[in-house]
């Protein structure tokens, strides 16, 4: 049986073009919402966290209040750039380093230097260009596009489908962080992750052996997929079992476009792809425990990155060989797996919306 779709695999050019991934940048990351960080680590009034979501530098700060406000990261008297890094406004204001303009942490204007030199001027009408912000399990997420819709209905059941994970997702803390600089379009990456069908060629040493392949599902929810990993009775399938309503298994979760959580028992992975043009992506992995997950098993960083070293080659050296051959007149895609390559057909469905 043929698995049914809008789209039977992308064109070439949509994994190499300059063109095409201008127009993402401007369609796609402009419109969607993203991973930017984590609550605890802007727990004061004026600490901050900046972040650059496609070609929009964008900030986020905790204000007065105690909320979060999200703002593009550009001053709108001449565009400079406000705010670098991580940190804290000093006395709750927000300086702009060229001329000294000084906003609140709500982004009203507050003061200009020398305003003599602008006559009529009214700085109540000047403040910064707001983004929208929202926060899940203690991820803050930000929307460039202030007026789209909530990130409670951008994340459809993923929430739900993701709340039984046997650890409080607001307790995470982050333990480590790395990346991996790859020549391949980050969505051949995507592609790789939400389909199932190459564990046991791909994965065949390892983690192919832990996981159940036959029996992992990849359903819709909205521009998303909730995936259930069930795994084998192979010694490494108990470090892996992280629901316990389920048994031996895990729900996994991709989020549109480019986040994806691995919850296991002893720590949660998030893979955040990072697009840097039509052919490169920076992969970030993030990994997170809980203090109840760090006291059983504290996180030891040279073993833990040296498994998620083999694990990823894996996956990149086959991303790699489709990157360079995508080119070719030859190029296709012939066949969907039914239920095994679903997640691909989804991705490609929702992307078509942006593109």
């Amino acid at each position: 049986m043929l698995l049914q779709t809008k789209h039977l695999g992308l064109p070439s050019q949509y994994y190499t073009d300059a063109e095409i991934f201008a127009k993402e940048m401007k369609t796609l990351w402009r419109n969607t919402w993203q991973l930017v960080g984590r609550q605890e680590t802007i727990p004061e009034p004026g600490d901050y966290l900046t972040y650059t979501l496609g070609e929009e530098p964008i900030f986020v700060v905790r204000a007065t209040d105690g909320s979060l406000k999200a703002m593009h990261n550009l001053c709108p008297h001449r565009g400079a750039k406000l705010l670098e890094g991580e940190g804290s406004c000093a006395h709750h204001k927000i300086t702009c380093p060229y001329h000294a303009w000084t906003y609140n942490l709500d982004g009203h204007l507050l003061g200009i230097t020398k305003p003599k030199l602008f006559p009529n001027f009214d700085k109540s009408k000047i403040r910064l260009v707001p983004a929208q912000v929202g926060t899940w399990g203690g991820f803050i997420f930000v929307n460039p596009n202030a007026e789209a819709e909530s990130l409670e209905d951008y994340l459809a059941e993923m929430p739900a489908f993701l709340e039984n994970y046997d650890q409080d997702w607001n307790n995470l803390r982050e333990v480590d962080r790395w990346f991996y600089d790859q020549p391949i379009n980050w969505k051949l990456i995507v592609e790789n992750y939400v389909e199932d069908y190459h564990f046991e060629a791909v994965h065949s040493q390892g983690f192919g052996t832990v996981y159940d392949s036959d029996n992992i599902r990849s359903l819709p929810t909205g521009r998303h997929l909730r995936i259930k990993v069930p795994y084998t009775n192979n010694q490494g399938g108990e470090f892996f079992t992280s629901f316990s309503e389920s048994g031996k298994s895990s729900h996994q979760g991709y989020i549109f476009p480019n986040m994806m959580l691995n919850p296991h028992k002893k720590f949660l992975s998030v893979f955040h792809l990072i697009p840097i043009d039509a052919k490169h992506t920076r992969v970030e992995i993030i990994i997170y425990q809980s203090p109840t997950q760090f006291a059983d098993i504290p996180y030891r960083k040279n073993e833990f990155r040296k498994g998620f070293d083999v694990l990823m080659e894996e996956d990149f050296s086959i991303c790699r060989q489709i990157q360079a051959g995508i080119n070719s007149r030859a190029y296709q895609v012939v066949q969907l797996a039914q239920d095994h390559e679903l997640g691909v057909a989804h991705f490609q469905n929702v992307l078509s919306e942006y593109i």
